[in-house]
This record gives structure tokens, sequence and C-alpha cells, in this order.
């Protein structure tokens, strides 16, 4: 099922367009916040949403103070590539899906066989912030988002998070969502705190096999999908 595009989801691609669609550099100074809630006629709370997602991919830098700034382009050459692929041969879900399971898992295996530091209590209370999610009917995909991210920030290795993001950036290209209900959600709650506790005892093994087992229904759902869409294509005779 598709989900309709949230405010903020809008706000991003608004933002995402107008620089692109500028003259902008790198360390050029952005819009305020105030220009931006008058531009795109939404509230505080959207536009500090969609700023916050922005600078999570990298697209822009908040300094604390002084604005919003134009990041650095590191890793846009990555980005032309993947635009490329999506403009030519289209997005497909199930691929990004399983590239997102060898991310997941592979955040796990550096964070555990180089023994870094994990600020567990913040995974906790994430993890707490997705579980209100839930129980306030609110949508999950935020909490659930900075979960992951979190995750994969604590391997400490800036290359393969910045890598990751753009992944997820351009999964988000495909607008599909799975959605699931109250006890799928809490399960997926419940999974949090399994990774959580098997990462802090460094337990790997355990850890993936609870990671597989938590995005399992995203690629069944992919799955489906292109099934779907292969039919339609290509219905039998």
């Amino acid at each position: 099922m598709i989900q309709r595009e949230s405010l903020v989801d809008i706000a991003i691609k608004r933002i995402k367009q107008h620089i692109s669609s500028g003259s902008w550099q790198p360390g050029d100074k952005y819009l305020s916040e105030k220009e931006l809630i008058q531009n795109l006629q939404v509230s505080r709370t959207v536009v500090r949403e969609a700023l916050i997602t922005l600078q999570s991919i990298g697209i822009i830098k908040i300094i604390s103070g002084e604005g919003v700034y134009i990041a650095d382009a590191e890793v846009d050459p990555i980005k032309e590539i993947l635009k490329h692929y999506d403009d030519v041969h289209g997005v497909k879900a199930r691929e990004l899906a399983e590239i997102r399971k060898v991310i997941e898992l592979g955040a796990i295996r550096l964070i555990i066989e180089k023994n870094n530091t994990v600020d567990i209590p913040r995974l906790v209370q994430l993890n707490e912030n997705y579980r209100q999610a839930i129980q306030q009917g609110k949508d999950t995909r935020e909490a659930d988002r900075l979960f992951h991210q979190a995750l994969i920030k604590a391997t400490a290795n800036d290359t393969f998070y910045h890598f990751s993001e753009i992944i997820q950036e351009y999964f988000a290209l495909t607008k599909i969502d799975v959605l699931l209900n109250d006890q799928a959600l809490l399960q997926s709650y419940q999974e949090h705190q399994a990774i959580i506790r098997a990462i802090e005892e460094q337990e790997m093994v355990e850890a993936q096999s609870i990671m597989i087992q938590h995005l399992e229904p995203v690629l069944i759902f992919t799955k489906h999908m292109e099934d779907v869409e292969l039919n339609e294509t290509h219905p039998s005779q």
C-alpha cells in the first residue's frame, strides 16, 4: 500500500528542489526557519523536522545560533550515480530493501568486531520514543528511522554512515511504506530491544538474526509489489 505524503515529506521535497534549482554552493547560508515557514506555508515544527532530515542526509548543515548552511557535497558523485540509475532504469524497491539489509547487518558486524563504545541509553530512549508513537497512534516512521540511524552511526565509520543515508533517501523515492498494525509495530519495538541487548552483550550472530527477522516484512512487501507490477506489465494469457 502507498501512503500519502506528509507535510514534512512535501517540505523536504520542496526544499531539495529549491536548493537543486538555484546557484547554491557548499558553505552558503540558506534561508532561515522564518523564511521557510513563509515560503512553504507550514508550521515551524514541520520546517524543523524537514531540516533535521535534510541535515541527516548531508544536504544542509544546521549551526546553532547561526542558521542553516548548504553542506559540503562529499557524497554528491554517489548521489549522481544513483540518480542516473533511477532515471534510466527506475527504482527497484526490492533491490534497495536487500541493500538496506546488507547495510544493517554490516553495521552490527562493524560495531561488535571493532568493539565500539555504543550509547546504549540513547538507543533505548529512541526505541521508547518509537513505542510512544505506537501507543499514541502517531506516524512511527521517523522514530524508527532515528533508531536505525543511531545504530549505524555507532559504527564510527562516516563513509558507511553517509552511504547508508543515501540508500535510505533513494529507497524513499519509491514512496512505499509497509503499513503495520499495532501488534506488528509492538513486535518491531521488541525486536529493537532485543537487538540493543544482543549488541550490548556483543552477541553478533544473535543481533544479526534478530535484524533479519526485523527487516523481513519490508523484504516480503517489496517482493509482493514487484510481483504485482510484473503481472500488470505481463499478464498471463
